[in-house]
């Protein structure tokens, strides 16, 4: 009698238990098989990136909702990688553009947020760290006289400094390329649906010069260097050549042109001649899949810091921004929407546009104070993450990504630490983020 009315009293607590027990293995039973059967979805779905994260355990393997759901135009998701509840989630919008290329042993990256990275170079095996997608860089040269070396052809002013030796372009015009034809073809094959970008700022000068030394007039190289000078016809035929390489390794592969430095005149004026050129030497648009473009705020003069003019560009002088002018937004919104009317016009409009490259270059005009200076910084960087996520145009913008102006975006740099000492989001001396780096992450992580 006891023991019974013990057992009536326990009853509906012990009933409710059990149920409750059986609902919640229910439920954890229909979540894995739902999860694993979206994750099997998407695999199919999403376009093949260069690999894919590695698989884990049936129980971890989850999606990040705000990978799907947050408006990422379809066109341009390449490498979509599954995380575990502990890996924080990336931001397929925005990436980084590493100075060294080995950046493999560089511990805690996804702290970043980050979803890709470009470190100007073709690589057939690269490495994803935290997941990142890799942007394929092809680099081309217009060949000189004097190539390899970075030489300009033109003498600056000053009798203390002059072109000793002539550095012209050869002729018949031509140019080299870092990837030979059939290193192409094997990288695009292994690396299935990855975005390619055909060089980097062909609208620049070589800067190196040969100046006079010692009693006797030696010449000397002076700050060699450069980046991927050609003029506009001969990299309108580089892009032929190299789009037509990669596409016929690889049909599914994104195929962009070469950033220009900042949609200022003078250089709008090379791009056109390039697009001009590529339709009347044959015969039909350009074929790009993922316009880009580079967004600085640099003076342009022959022979001076910043931009200098572009390769047959008609004059020494081209836009002349004040130093302190180059975290300007005004000037910064007002170079993307010349370059996405100049998309407009061309019938462009319905392509995703990229900033594969743009940051903070000049730290001569900071604050002397450290925590003013990096505070500068960092605000220009915030402001410009947030113009790209929010900032849409309904005449201009691209309509599959809700019109805005800016898909995708790269900062200036990850770790080249020998530019602006604030500028950089990782020290490749500590092994650690920089305070740029956290604010960095802390955006990426969040949005």
């Amino acid at each position: 009698m006891i023991a019974g009315s013990r057992m009536r009293r326990s009853s509906p607590s012990f009933v409710l238990a059990v149920f409750l027990g059986a609902a919640m293995l229910l439920v954890v039973l229909a979540y894995a098989s739902e999860v694993q059967q979206v994750a099997c979805n998407l695999r199919g779905l999403v376009s093949g990136g260069p690999t894919e994260a590695p698989m884990l355990s049936t129980a971890e393997r989850v999606i990040s909702p705000p990978l799907v759901t947050k408006g990422y135009p379809p066109s341009l998701r390449n490498h979509l990688p599954l995380v575990s509840r502990d890996v924080p989630r990336l931001n397929d919008r925005v990436g980084f553009c590493a100075a060294f290329t080995d950046i493999a042993s560089y511990p805690s990256l996804d702290r970043l947020g980050a979803g890709f990275y470009i470190n100007y170079a073709a690589e057939p095996q690269p490495v994803h760290p935290a997941g990142m997608e890799f942007v394929q860089t092809v680099r081309i040269h217009q060949k000189t006289q004097c190539y390899p070396r970075r030489l300009r052809n033109r003498s600056p002013e000053g009798e203390e400094c002059t072109d000793g030796l002539p550095c012209p372009y050869v002729q018949p015009y031509t140019y080299t390329v870092s990837t030979s034809p059939g290193a192409i073809v094997s990288i695009a094959q292994q690396n299935p649906g990855a975005l390619w970008l055909v060089g980097n700022e062909p609208d620049r000068y070589d800067w190196g010069r040969l100046c006079k030394w010692g009693p006797k007039g030696e010449f000397a190289a002076v700050a060699e260097g450069g980046q991927d000078e050609a003029l506009p016809e001969v990299y309108a035929q580089a892009y032929y050549d190299i789009y037509h390489q990669i596409k016929s390794a690889d049909p599914t592969a994104r195929v962009g042109n070469a950033g220009i430095i900042q949609a200022t005149p003078s250089r709008m004026q090379y791009i056109t001649k390039v697009w001009d050129y590529y339709r009347s030497h044959y015969g039909q648009d350009m074929p790009v899949d993922v316009w880009n473009v580079h967004n600085f705020i640099l003076k342009e003069r022959c022979d001076e810091w910043g931009a200098d003019v572009p390769p047959g560009y008609g004059s020494c002088r081209g836009t002349v921004y004040s130093d302190q002018e180059t975290d300007n937004m005004s000037i910064f919104d007002g170079q993307i929407r010349t370059f996405r009317r100049w998309m407009k016009d061309r019938g462009q409009q319905n392509k995703p546009l990229i900033v594969s490259e743009y940051g903070f270059l000049y730290h001569h005009i900071l604050d002397a104070d450290p925590d003013k200076a990096q505070a500068r910084v960092t605000s220009f960087m915030l402001k410009t993450f947030d113009y790209f996520l929010n900032t849409k145009d309904r005449e201009l913008g691209y309509p599959g990504d809700d019109y805005r102006l800016v898909q995708r975006w790269a900062w200036y740099s990850l770790d080249d630490d020998g530019f602006n000492p604030y500028n950089f989001l990782y020290s490749p001396r500590t092994q650690q983020t920089t305070p740029l780096g956290e604010a960095f992450g802390n955006w990426a992580l969040t949005h």
